[in-house]
């Protein structure tokens, strides 16, 4: 028996053909997914950093008015 008896009677050359371009097509659609599952990441993780920045941003506005609240400067001249 030959290493490659289960393969079981070999297509001809359309057929065999046909069976790479479906393979082909199905790669094709699993590359397909895959971009979009990872544009939809990367659209999901610069919303989550604006966020953060805007955040951020707020809490230093309050630091900085809560620190110019306790100590207050004056100018004389």
């Amino acid at each position: 028996m030959a290493a490659n008896a289960w393969f079981g009677r070999r297509l001809t050359g359309g057929a065999m053909r046909a069976v790479i371009r479906e393979h082909r097509r199905a790669n094709a659609r699993k590359r397909a997914l895959t971009r979009d599952v990872a544009r939809l990441m990367l659209v999901a993780s610069v919303l989550v950093l604006g966020v953060l920045a805007v955040e951020i941003g707020r809490k230093a506005v309050t630091i900085i008015s809560h620190g110019a609240a306790q100590n207050p400067v004056e100018l004389t001249g």
